[in-house]
Parts: C-alpha cells; structure tokens; sequence
C-alpha cells in the first residue's frame, strides 16, 4: 500500500470535460481496423502509391482538425502507425513524412490542450533524467562520430541517431498526454491489434516462400526488413496477449488472447533467429512464473523436461537451426570456440572479443556514435563492416561505458515501474498488460545480448510507449489509493 508521502508527482483533478471519452467504442475499432487492415494490405503488396501516401495526409489533415485539444487522438495515430514506419515512410520531402508530421500533430495538440487541464506540463517521473543523461551522452557521442565519418557516412548516422531516440521520446509525449484509464486501455488494444497483424504478415510471407535451399532464403524480414528484428518485436509484444489470456482465463472468450499469442509465437519462429527463440522463451515462461497459472506452469514444465529428455520433439526446423550452430562434433573438445560454430556464431564472438578491446581503449566517452562498423576491422580479426550483434557491447564501445549504465537503468526503472503495476493494480486487464510486459522487458534483455533491438522506430516505438502507459497508471492507481485513504479517514471521523 502506497503512502501519501510516497507520491512525488501528484495528479490533480481535470475538469469534466476532459473526463469525457475521446472515442466512442464502436467508432475506436472501427477506425483501427480500418487502418491496420489498410497498412497491412499496403505491406504485404507493396503499394505505397502517390494515391495512398495522398490518401494518408488527407486523413492526417482531418486527424489534426480533431485532435486541436485532444493529444490522444495522434497518439492513437502514432501507435498504430510506428510498426509499419519502416515500410510505410510516406516521404514527401527532406524530414516530411509520416512520422514527423504526426509527432509535430502531438506536440502542438498537447501544447493547447495543457492550458484546459491542472496538471503540470512536464510530469516529473523517475524516468525523465536518466532519458536526459542518455540523451546528452549520445549527443556527445553523435558529435565524436560525426568528426570521425565526416567523409564515410555523411547525414546517415543523424538518421541512425534519431531513430534511436524517437521512441524514448514517444515516452515522454506519451506520460503526459495519456491521462485516463479508458485511453490507456485502447493503447493496449492498439498495440495487441498490431501485433496480431504483423504476425499474420509474416506467416503469410513466409508461406508464399514456398521450398527453399538454406536458412537464410527461409527467414523472414517482415516489417522489420531483417529477420532478427523482426523477431525482438514479437518477444516485445507477444507477452502482452498472453498475460491478459492469463488473468482472464474464467472468461471463455479471453482465450482467443492465446491463439493471437501463438500465431506471434509462429511469427517468431519463422524468423529462425535462435536469439529470438530463447528470448520469447524466456518471457513467455517468466510470464507464466510471475502470474503463478498453474494451468500452464505444469505443462509447461512436463514440455520442458520432455523437451530436455527427447529434443526430436521438438520441430525438425528447430532443431536443425540450433545443431547447425555448432560444427565438427567429432573434434568438439579440442577445438578453440570459434571453430566450434558454424560461420555466423564463430563471427559472433570474434566480433564481441573486438568489442571489449574497443571498450578497454576507450572506456569513457567510447569512439563515437554509428562508428562501431568500421572501427571493429582494428579491434578484431574481421575484415569487414559488421554489427556489434550485442546492444550492451555497442553502446559501451561506441558512447562509452557510462552510457551503458545509463541505458540499464532505464531497463530497471521500467521493470521495477510495471512490477509495481502489477502488484497493486486491482484491473484484471491491465494486471495481465504488467504481467505481460514484465516478460517483454526481460525477453528484449535477452534479446539484445543478440544484436541491435533498441535502435529502430519500428521494434522499439511501442516500447516506450508502454512504458508511458505503466508510469501514467502508476501516478492513476497511487492516486486512488490516496483517495481511498482518505475516504476512509473520513468516515472513521463520521463515526
């Protein structure tokens, strides 16, 4: 139970008619379906026409006129669109599209919109300074890099280092915009319905493949343009459907949350990214833990020990992905590590003993931002430019070991946030949304020990817009704990 001395950002009483609902119900869906339907069709045909980018800003001019005090509506907007930002760029002209032009319609509607409510502009939350030292040290480090790729990368690593901070900054427009139970709710609804969506792109996809001759012509790259992505975002998200099928078992209808979650885990699978299996492994199963449902943990254990006893269980396209991992098994022992993998494993750790050289040279400020690629060819025996495939070793390397401790602690502060939610929330929905995301932060943890999953609009956006969501219903239900106590007070005095 939360004291009043324990809230440090109170949350004062908006007039009524900011209390209305933004949104009818029938017309919310209505409207979401109708455009993830559309960015779907648009995706999986690849028909970014003049006629629909023109159809795109004529709806985002209507969307404007609506949303002149009313910052949710964009945000809807924003929520359903970032999945498919990377597909669905809608350029006009030089930082003309869709992104920016809805960002802006954000910005200026929750500028006018502040003057009818009490609240303070600026929310104060435990997450606003830590994005701020990030922020700082990546400029810094965007500076560093610039002088070193002057005359490599030209304006691509200002693109690279905007896409890394666009999503955390939805945080902050998010917390402060997004202030009512029933508005956070459709957010969640949003980002379920995309989900969904994206994954029956992707089994689609890869069903139109039809026979292929390696690995590599089977994976799909789906929305993400890269099969690894594409998988960080369904260990993001998928999570979410399976806490609420959880802590909404009793209802015979919430089990079609489970079939939504298994057609993510399909979608994951046919990634064959085996740092995307372990990590939806490992969410999915700490979702399972943390909600103690005992009509999935003995299951799940009975698999897993199966799974450990007679691994033929399991798909030939599982397995087959993993034994290809490692090579020459009759010499296995006497092998260094590197010539025990196949080629892009043993490439791996080549990479990630470069890195730590990286960062023992320049443990501070590291080398400088987007520079990894071309500096890991000094560090390392790699003749090429290659990824740091570890977010950890990246950041280090690049903006310094400072950063990095800056970065996990927003990963911590995140995770604590939700743990909260989830602990004192009492909505069966939004409990099952922490329980969820709870999986989704330690599965994205996995996930970027594998590659890049934090740096891209696409993967990371609806991130930090949940991350929003659990902070702002932190402030929601430590206010009506308040409120309660005080009621209670009252009438112990009445009486």
């Amino acid at each position: 139970m939360a004291n009043q001395g324990s809230l440090t950002y109170p949350l004062r009483v908006r007039p009524s008619i900011i209390d209305q609902p933004v949104l009818s119900n029938r017309f919310f869906y209505f409207i979401v379906s109708f455009f993830i339907l559309l960015q779907a069709i648009v995706v999986y045909f690849n028909i970014e026409s003049r006629m629909f980018i023109a159809f795109c800003y004529f709806s985002i001019a209507i969307l404007f006129f609506f949303s002149l005090n009313k910052p949710e509506l964009p945000i809807f907007a924003i929520t359903l669109y970032v999945p498919f930002s990377k597909i669905i760029v809608g350029d006009l002209t030089t930082a003309v599209n869709f992104t920016n032009v809805l960002l802006l319609m954000v910005l200026f509607s929750w500028f006018i919109s502040h003057e009818s409510r009490e609240e303070r502009f600026l929310l104060r939350t435990p997450l606003n300074f830590p994005l701020f030292l990030f922020a700082l040290l990546g400029i810094i480090s965007l500076v560093q890099g610039s002088y070193y790729m002057v005359d490599v990368e030209g304006g691509n690593i200002i693109f690279s280092f905007w896409r890394w901070y666009v999503p955390m900054f939805l945080y902050i427009v998010v917390v402060n915009n997004v202030r009512d139970k029933e508005s956070i709710k459709k957010v969640f609804v949003i980002i379920m319905f995309t989900a969904v969506v994206v994954a029956l792109i992707t089994i689609r996809q890869h069903a139109n493949l039809g026979d292929v001759s390696s690995w590599a012509k089977a994976r799909i790259g789906g929305i993400a343009g890269n099969p690894n992505t594409l998988g960080a975002f369904f260990v993001n998200y998928a999570p979410l459907l399976l806490g609420i099928c959880i802590y909404n078992a009793h209802k015979i209808r919430s089990w079609t949350y489970m079939i939504f979650f298994l057609l993510c885990a399909r979608g994951a699978h046919v990634t064959y990214s085996r740092g995307t299996w372990l990590a939806f492994g490992v969410g999915a199963l700490l979702v399972i833990v943390i909600t103690r449902s005992k009509k999935l943990i003995i299951p799940g254990i009975l698999l897993i020990i199966l799974v450990i006893i007679n691994p033929s269980i399991l798909p030939e396209s599982i397995t087959g992905r993993f034994k290809s991992t490692f090579t020459h098994e009759q010499t296995y022992f006497e092998q260094s590590v590197e010539e025990k993998v196949e080629k892009s494993a043993s490439d791996r750790i080549i990479i990630w003993r470069g890195a730590l050289n990286m960062i023992k040279k320049n443990p501070i400020l590291g080398f400088g931002f987007g520079v990894f690629p071309y500096f890991i060819m000094d560090y390392s025996e790699i003749e090429e430019k290659r990824d740091a495939h570890n977010t950890y070793l990246r950041i280090a390397a690049e903006m310094g070991v400072p950063a990095l401790l800056v970065f996990l602690s927003l990963l911590i502060i995140v995770f604590s946030t939700t743990l909260w939610v989830f602990r004192y929330s009492k909505d069966n929905f939004f409990k099952g949304c922490a329980a969820g995301f709870l999986g989704g932060i330690v599965g994205l943890a996995v996930a970027c020990m594998f590659g890049s999953r934090m740096n891209s609009l696409e993967i990371a956006g609806q991130f930090w817009i949940i991350a929003a969501l659990m902070q702002r219903l932190k402030i929601i239900i430590t206010q009506e704990m308040i409120d309660a106590n005080k009621l209670k007070s009252q009438s112990h005095e009445d009486k």
